[in-house]
């Protein structure tokens, strides 16, 4: 089996999870509220703006993750061939040895990696594919001016002004490290908080939240939105920004963008007013939503690809993408996909056991679109 195909298939094997907030002993958990005790009154603000919020680390982490990424995309160029320094990108995943530009997150105290220090697999998968990186880029160092990668040969694929660097099989490097990230920290972290936030104290104040609201905050900061949004959407990160490119299409009133900021407030709202019920409510809809979008984003890859299918490198940009949206999905402990879909869809990425984007057939793409489409009641024709 393919190096690269082992790292894909091992993303979501582990998902236990470290938090910074204590939960509460089992004997402390709330009471279920009595049906027939009326909802409390209180306001939900329009924007997360409520006064004892801070999700300073969740923004932090997300800065992180792009300093990674531009300086992987710093071989994406045709004409620029630096090799790239493994030690460097695990320095920054770890961060040690001040290796962030920004020299507030060389001093934060804060890691993308112990929020996924149990996810053993994937931080060895992703220490590979850093040291892979390198090796594919002193490949493509010799003629940065032309495509040096080939089916079986890491290096660079030019089509048109898309220039990637990959692996063996063709998966781009930039996409295994940032997709693989967004789903092992951002989007794993904010599910395990979700799923389980009635666990958390809501009770005990300390310095002006109780850790119900400090660890909401931080799941709400894993998202990547403005305060404001979706009435504004300047400087979407990550998972906001996935977001904000399918809302349209998914369509419905209101939008999944404003169905999905509705619930970051009503949830926060309800969680300091102690109205558990909302708060439950609040939180299925994000975790529904948000899984929503990135299955219709793993569509409208796939779709991309198809349309791109003569030009490799776009072509095994937007598989790449897509191929690092099945493994997201893993992270949600209360996923409502099951490990068989999730195997069926990477499937359709691999020739005799081995994902290869060099020979995928565009059946098999149109039965992954199908696939997905089907499991979370989805248009594909809109995406």
């Amino acid at each position: 089996m393919r190096t690269s195909t082992l790292r894909f298939l091992t993303l979501g094997l582990v998902t236990a999870l470290t938090f910074s907030a204590c939960k509460k002993d089992k004997d402390e958990e709330p009471t279920p509220t009595n049906p027939s005790t009326p909802a409390p009154s209180y306001n939900v603000p329009l924007t997360y703006s409520f006064s004892n919020v801070d999700y300073t680390t969740s923004t932090q982490r997300l800065a992180m993750l792009s300093e990674i990424t531009t300086y992987i995309r710093t071989t994406h160029s045709a004409t620029a061939a630096p090799i790239l320094d493994a030690q460097k990108l695990k320095d920054m995943f770890e961060n040690v040895n001040n290796q962030f530009t920004d020299a507030t997150l060389n001093t934060s105290g804060i890691s993308l990696k112990e929020k996924s220090s149990n996810e053993i697999m994937f931080n060895t998968a992703l220490d590979a594919n850093f040291n892979d990186a390198v090796t594919a880029s002193t490949n493509a160092s010799a003629n940065p001016t032309a495509s040096t990668a080939y089916n079986g040969y890491a290096g660079k694929l030019i089509s048109g002004t898309r220039y990637i660097l990959v692996d063996t099989a063709g998966i781009e490097y930039k996409e295994f490290a940032e997709k693989g990230i967004m789903g092992s920290v951002l989007y794993s972290q904010a599910m395990t908080i979700l799923n389980s936030i009635a666990t958390f104290d809501n009770v005990t104040v300390n310095n002006g939240r109780t850790a119900q609201e400090q660890v909401w905050d931080e799941a709400f900061g894993y998202f990547g939105v403005p305060i404001d949004f979706p009435t504004n959407t300047v400087g979407l990160k990550n998972w906001g920004s996935y977001c904000n490119s399918v809302s349209n299409a998914l369509g419905g009133t209101p939008t999944v963008n404003k169905t999905i900021m509705d619930a970051w407030l009503k949830g926060r709202a309800a969680i300091s007013n102690k109205d558990n019920a909302g708060r439950d409510a609040a939180k299925a809809t994000i975790v529904a939503t948000w899984e929503k979008v990135v299955a219709a984003r793993f569509i409208s890859y796939v779709k991309s690809a198809k349309t791109n299918a003569s030009a490799q490198a776009s072509f095994n940009h937007n598989l790449s993408e897509a191929i690092g949206f099945i493994n997201d999905l893993k992270y949600n402990p209360a996923k409502t996909i099951s490990d068989a879909d999730l195997n069926l869809l990477t499937s359709y990425f691999q020739t005799a056991g081995t994902i290869n984007l060099y020979t995928v057939t565009i059946t098999n793409l149109d039965n992954a679109i199908n696939k997905m489409a089907f499991l979370f009641n989805l248009d594909a024709s809109l995406l």
